[in-house]
Formats: structure tokens, sequence, C-alpha cells
């Protein structure tokens, strides 16, 4: 593993704007950054135009001996499919709120094709310092984790434009005094969310964007999990969702419509403590045919059927003869049955027509 810092800016492809630590001082570096290495800004900006895998990405001021400047950032523009991957780390300083030139990574609006991120995402430990903001409306999809950092709004992903998210695969957490991920952008689509949504003292997954269409599929949701305080957007929820039963501090809370679109859910503190299984009607609903329940009982969820089943009472039908759920015990008497041995058949009698 190495440390790496820029000297200038310059694409990250441009050896030329590299400097590498080598225990004792900076000297130019002979090969790229990679995959076991940190990279520092230094103050400049690294324009990303091509797939880039580091050990992270740091824009941080950092100590003697290093002596890293804080500042500058990393700006993925061009119309490349990009493939990014690494853990992207917000700044130890405060920066402007609300702007995308106070984050980490910047995938600028200049960006025209599809974005694979694949790491983590985490907020920094001053004000307002994200680690990964995307300006552009192309397609992104995530693989890894956006943790809130330890300081105020320092959101460890910050989306400010409608773009489709195709999937993301990971955990949002909230940090300290920061949201894991937070959508800032009306229209925005998030076709799959895969993980674990959770939060105090913030929000893991917070949503302002009206319009939205966010999905989570799989997901187990924990108190402050989910927030969208939206009532135009529409959250589809597929997953087990843990309140806070001591404190009633929700899983998920939203202005707008939420679709529960599962087989069952799943309420409790935890998965072991206090766990209720909710199951939608549809999936209850497999009811007897009418036919087959005796007649005027009302049944089903709703009370939605009545039975149209016509049962005799036992005292009707001959005894020990099976009927609903006993025998008959309706005897013939004595009589009966004697004049009834005394009845001949049509055989009979024909034959003593036919001999007399």
């Amino acid at each position: 593993m190495a440390i790496y810092k820029a000297i200038s800016s310059g694409n990250a492809d441009n050896l030329a704007i590299w400097e590498i630590w080598d225990g004792a001082a900076w000297v130019a570096a002979s090969v790229l950054p990679g995959a076991s290495d940190d990279v520092y800004t230094n103050g400049y900006i690294v324009t990303i135009t091509t797939s880039q895998s580091y050990l992270s990405f740091n824009r941080s001021s950092v100590a003697a001996p290093l002596s890293i400047t804080q500042g500058g950032q990393f700006q993925i523009d061009g119309a490349n499919e990009i493939t990014l991957t690494g853990q992207v780390n917000g700044s130890n300083v405060g920066q402007a709120g609300n702007n995308p030139l106070s984050a980490c990574v910047n995938r600028l609006a200049t960006h025209t094709n599809t974005l694979h991120r694949v790491g983590d995402d985490v907020g920094g430990s001053g004000n307002h310092c994200y680690g990964f903001w995307n300006g552009s409306t192309y397609d992104i999809d995530l693989v890894g984790n956006q943790q809130g950092g330890s300081s105020n709004y320092c959101y460890g992903f910050y989306n400010n434009v409608a773009a489709t998210f195709t999937s993301i695969v990971g955990n949002q957490q909230g940090g300290r005094s920061a949201h894991g991920f937070y959508n800032n952008a009306v229209s925005t689509i998030f076709s799959e969310i895969m993980g674990v949504q959770s939060g105090i003292p913030q929000y893991g997954f917070y949503n302002v964007g009206n319009l939205c269409e966010i999905t989570f599929i799989g997901s187990e949701a924990y108190p402050q999990g989910i927030y969208n305080i939206s009532n135009s957007t529409i959250i589809n929820f597929g997953g087990r969702s843990f309140n806070d039963l001591q404190t009633g501090v929700m899983a998920i809370r939203s202005n707008g419509n939420v679709v529960f679109d599962l087989a069952e859910f799943r309420i409790g503190l935890t998965p072991t403590l206090n766990e209720i299984v909710l199951y939608p009607a549809t999936v209850l609903e497999n009811p007897p045919a009418i036919t087959n329940v005796r007649t005027g009982i009302v049944y089903g969820i709703g009370n939605n059927y009545t039975g149209t089943c016509a049962v005799p009472p036992a005292e009707s039908v001959v005894k020990n003869v099976p009927v609903d759920d006993t025998v008959g015990t309706y005897a013939l008497s004595g009589d009966l049955i004697e004049r009834l041995s005394k009845v001949g058949t049509i055989e009979e009698m024909t034959n003593i027509i036919i001999n007399s």
C-alpha cells in the first residue's frame, strides 16, 4: 500500500500529476496509483475520465510529515462508461452547504454515460463534508454502503439531479448529524435498493425530492432507517421493518404513499425481540368454495362470502348414517318396520298375478 498526492490539477491517468510517499519524503510517482493505494487531491482538481480503482479517495488535510493540503476534488467527466472503485471519504475541514464542490468525488453533469460505483461513500468530520456528489442525469448503480459522517450535514452520498439508480446494493447508515444517503432531486428513480437502512441519530435514507419512486427490495429498515418528506413521492417497500417499541421511533416515515409489495411484513424491535408478522389479505386468502360452507355462514377477509351448502340436522337422518360432524339419530318405528316387511316387490306381485 502506498500514499499518493496530486501536485497539480490534471487527468488521473497522467503520471506527471502524482507524487508518492517513500516513507521519508515525497518523490515523483513511477506508476499510477492502484487498488491498494490511498490517494489525496492535495488541493487540486483530479479529473477522472476512465475507470479507476483506489483503496481510498481523500481530500482531507494530513499533518506533518505528510503535510497534505485539504481541498481539491476528484471530478468524473467525459463520455466514457466508468467504474469507480474504492472508499470515498469526505473532508475533515468544513465546507459550504449544498455545494457540489463540498464533496470528495463530484460526478459532473458533463459525464454522459453510465457510472458503476463500487465501494463505500463516507461523510467527513467537518460540516457539509460530503463523500460523493452526483450531478449527472445518466444511469448509476452503487455497490457499497452510504455512511453519514461525524459532523453536521456530512452526507455519505448526495444526489442532486433526476437520475435513474438502476440498483443500490448496500446499507444506508445515518451518522452523528448526517444522513447516509440524501436525495435532493425531483423525479429520481431508484429501481432497486437492497440492504439495511438504519439511523439514530440521523436517517439512513433521506428523500426531499418530489415525484420520485423509491423501491426497496429485501431490505431491513431499523429505527430512522427511511424518511421521505415529499407527499408526491412513492416508496415501494419489500422487507422487514423494526421499530423502537420503547420510544415509538419508526423505521419508515413518509409523507407520501408507502406500498408494501411483499408476502409478509415484519415489525418489531429486533428480528428476535417482539417481532410481529403481518400478512397481506392477498396472501392469506385461500377460502373454501361457498358450496362447501353451510348456508348462511359469512366468512373470509372482509366477510366477502356466504355459504350455500344446506346440511340436514342429525335427527332427520337415518341412525348411524354420517352427516355433518356426527351421524344420523333418526330410527324407524317398530310398527313401520313390521308393515314394510309385508310389502312385496314388483316382481313378486307380477308372479302372483300370472299364477292366479
